[in-house]
């Protein structure tokens, strides 16, 4: 009975969370547009996000593995994220925008990491696997995008504020209702700080954080992209759904798959597959062409991602995991989409977007290299 009502937790958490960012990844920088803002703007404003998720995430999970809390602390972020996202009914100009951009991403940044760790060690006391939970992030996000998609043909596109602060919302609910871990503090001989010295965690982490820069062009251009070509919103939402639904089916296999091959091999594999689909989509907008690349998706993202946070989960003591998680969300989805955002930002009126997906090809590549010399035991490290 308790095995099921930790599932259902987690899985309405992933679900609630991943469907407000199922309105924000497509249709917000369609929202920034209707303000006037340039297309050079908007990825700066993208950025802003990612730029907080970089700076404090580590502080947030250092504080988690001392004092503990962290339910407390995943309420909190929540819960001021979506007060301080309302503020955007308001904030019109570029500056006020950033302002609350940066402030949304600030509160924002502890809540995964510090639920992603919780449900490592739910998957270490073998209760369930993390794929399995983590899909209904994917659902959700699958079910929002195909909504307002359709809602977006003849709705106004301010009302993408509204379902984001909806869902936001709904989304405290079950964070309320995460297991407590009393604030019981862990004793550790562990530094951070030496954890970072390992070669092999500055390797992993700096191939990490490139492969979530080579995603830059397609969060903050691909729709855009479409709607300049003529796709209707519906179809620009469809798309995107199509991509998630790949990362779905992924996630079914990834336990399986890390089993029989390991977090290394499988992240280099997700590498390559990410510089052949960003080379697809640098190729044109043909219909069959746009569908498998967000197939493939599926590996850029989905077996990417599982693969990461089961190795991160590893790579670190037990008494520094809420940090080590945090540390990959900061410097991969922080550092990375920084990256990715201002590099789009400053190249794209020169290389425009379809030069931008050769860059990210680059980039993937590159990571590719790196996570060849990552070691073979990756996630059988001893604590």
């Amino acid at each position: 009975m308790e095995q099921r009502r930790l599932y259902l937790t987690y899985s309405t958490f992933y679900f609630a969370y991943f469907a407000a960012l199922g309105i924000f990844t497509p249709y917000f920088p369609l929202y920034l547009k209707s303000l006037g803002i340039s297309g050079p703007r908007i990825a700066i404003l993208l950025a802003l996000g990612p730029a907080s998720r970089f700076l404090f995430p580590a502080l947030w999970g250092l504080w988690a593995d001392r004092a503990g809390h962290r339910k407390l602390l995943v309420v909190l972020s929540l819960s001021g994220a979506c007060a301080v996202f309302s503020l955007l009914y308001w904030a019109q100009r570029f500056w006020a925008v950033a302002l609350v951009l940066f402030l949304y991403g600030f509160l924002l940044a502890p809540s995964i990491p510090l639920v992603e760790g919780m449900v490592q060690e739910e998957s270490d006391r073998r209760r369930f696997s993390y794929g399995p939970v983590r899909l209904w992030g994917s659902l959700g996000f699958i079910a929002s995008t195909l909504l307002y998609g359709r809602l977006l043909d003849w709705m106004p596109v301010e009302t993408v504020l509204m379902g984001i602060l909806i869902l936001s919302g709904l989304n405290i609910l079950p964070a309320a209702a995460l297991p407590a871990d009393g604030g019981k503090i862990l004793p550790t001989r562990h530094s951070l700080r030496r954890e970072l010295n390992r070669p092999e965690i500055l390797r992993f982490l700096c191939a990490t954080a490139l492969m979530q820069a080579s995603h830059g062009a397609y969060y903050a251009y691909f729709s855009l992209h479409l709607d300049r070509h003529g796709y209707s919103r519906t179809a620009i939402g469809a798309y995107w759904t199509l991509a998630v639904a790949a990362e779905i089916g992924m996630m079914l296999l990834s336990s399986r798959l890390l089993e029989v091959t390991g977090p290394r091999r499988l992240i280099s594999m997700s590498l390559g597959v990410a510089a052949l689909r960003w080379l697809l989509l640098m190729a044109g907008v043909d219909p069959f062409l746009l569908a498998f690349g967000q197939i493939l998706h599926a590996f850029s993202f989905g077996l990417f991602h599982v693969s990461a946070v089961h190795a991160t989960h590893r790579l670190f003591p037990d008494a520094l995991r809420s940090s080590g998680q945090s540390l990959y969300s900061s410097l991969t989805y922080g550092l990375g989409n920084l990256v990715g955002f201002f590099g789009c930002a400053a190249s794209v009126d020169a290389l425009g977007v379809r030069g931008l997906f050769g860059l990210s090809s680059a980039l993937a590549l590159f990571a590719l290299l790196i996570s060849l010399s990552l070691p073979a035991a990756l996630s059988r490290r001893e604590t």
